[in-house]
């Protein structure tokens, strides 16, 4: 039994994750994790029914558990690397607000990996757990994680006061935190979409096309930058929008020798990695992923095309540490965020995806995948099958693959012409229409 995808455990409120799943995740990673464990959470519908349960499963194998409350992922995940022996966010990120995810971390704050998740599934599916005599049962304690996660920023960021930001926080867990940060920093900040709601007044993933009135704003202040519900994610604009690629290439460019990311990033990596002498560590897609390939190659930076960057210590993307490391770089280089994605030449993507039943959605990757190897597409020079499949050409790249997050398959294109990046993307979902 596989509860674990590239994010958690997701899937629609009080029907797929209900408390009955949540209680029984709580005890299995209470038997696997043992010591100070925190839970948080977002704001989402069901999230708080969620949490009480995980850590009514967690006290019940006897550990000590930190309720951190509502909080975003990065200052979640910088307490458990920091104090913690693990822990477990309820939040579901930038999906619709109808799903909730079960979100697990070790000792490290990075999402579990296969094996400790593997671990804990079959502690669910037997039913072994911890079970602690009434006496080892302890009360939970409510933590003030924020104050922790400003001690870190303050170490690492500087000269960043007399900027001015418009800031879209989705509604979401960043609310009444992040603008406060930033404000202490010195940083002036108009912001939208700042109050805490179950639902969000825009799609929470930050998107180019779910952010415009961030976009719009954005050429009155020095930068705009909007997140996602639980804040790990972050977009830039500046009048007009930066590709998560390009916010990638800039940091990369100042911050890295060597780097991961995973296979759906653009043939822009590629670029910086010939031009700056920066050795690029591909690996398959998701936080897990991720994290273990930073840890694996002793990187010291990655993203992921979704607007997380990642810069270690920390195994995860921190939306807040993101915008001041690129006001940061505004600052030391008197130049505009616009001014430093000119340093890089343009390469177009396109992002769609197509709604596939969770049963069927890998099968019909695979199957596209053994089609293509006995009909090469015209112009293919290689096909990758690495967490889907991914068809090179010359100068350009289509990725098809099934969502772990989400119930669909992910179409993706990457190429120099904006028109031929259209053309894969629609080729690469006519594919999966067809077999679907």
């Amino acid at each position: 039994m596989q509860l674990f995808g590239t994010a958690g455990i997701r899937g629609i409120t009080n029907r797929d994750i209900t408390p009955e799943l949540a209680v029984g995740v709580g005890k299995s990673y209470g038997s696997v994790f043992r010591g100070k464990l925190a839970v948080a959470r977002d704001n989402r519908h069901g999230a708080e029914m969620i949490s009480h349960s995980i850590i009514s499963g967690l006290l019940s194998t006897g550990n000590e558990v930190h309720d951190l409350g509502i909080v975003p992922l990065p200052v979640f995940a910088r307490y458990v690397a920091d104090l913690m022996d693990g822990g477990i966010i309820v939040t579901g990120s930038h999906t619709p607000p109808d799903i909730v995810g079960i979100v697990a971390v070790d000792s490290l704050g990075r999402d579990l990996y296969w094996d400790k998740s593997k671990e804990i599934e079959d502690v669910y599916r037997e039913k072994k757990f911890k079970v602690a005599s009434w006496k080892e049962v302890r009360d939970s304690t409510q933590d003030d994680a924020v104050e922790h996660y400003v001690k870190f920023l303050e170490k690492r960021v500087k000269n960043v006061e007399g900027f001015s930001i418009v800031l879209d926080l989705a509604n979401g867990s960043a609310c009444g935190i992040w603008e406060s940060i930033l404000e202490k920093f010195g940083v002036k900040v108009h912001c939208i979409n700042c109050e805490r709601k179950h639902v969000p007044n825009r799609p929470s993933e930050p998107r180019r096309t779910t952010v415009g009135e961030m976009i719009k704003l954005s050429n009155n202040y020095d930068l705009g930058a909007g997140v996602d519900v639980d804040a790990d994610r972050v977009v830039f604009a500046k009048g007009e929008f930066v590709s998560e690629d390009v916010t990638g290439a800039i940091f990369a460019k100042r911050f890295a020798k060597r780097m991961v990311t995973p296979i759906n990033s653009s043939s822009l990596v590629n670029y910086i990695s010939k031009e700056y002498g920066i050795e690029v560590i591909h690996c398959p897609i998701g936080p897990p992923e991720i994290a273990e390939a930073i840890l694996r190659h002793h990187a010291d930076f990655g993203y992921e095309e979704t607007g997380k960057y990642v810069f270690p210590p920390n195994l995860w993307g921190d939306s807040l540490l993101s915008i001041l490391t690129m006001l940061g770089i505004m600052d030391r280089e008197g130049k505009s965020i616009l001014e430093l994605a000119s340093e890089f030449p343009k390469f177009y993507q396109v992002k769609e995806k197509v709604g596939v039943p969770r049963e069927k959605k890998r099968k019909i990757v695979e199957l596209i995948g053994n089609y293509f190897e006995k009909n090469m597409p015209e112009g293919v020079e290689e096909i990758v099958r690495i967490d889907g499949i991914k068809l090179i050409y010359e100068d350009s790249w289509l990725l098809i693959r099934a969502s772990g997050t989400e119930d669909v398959i992910r179409v993706f294109s990457d190429s120099r012409s904006e028109e031929k990046a259209h053309e894969l993307v629609n080729y690469g979902k006519k594919m999966v229409m067809k077999f679907l």
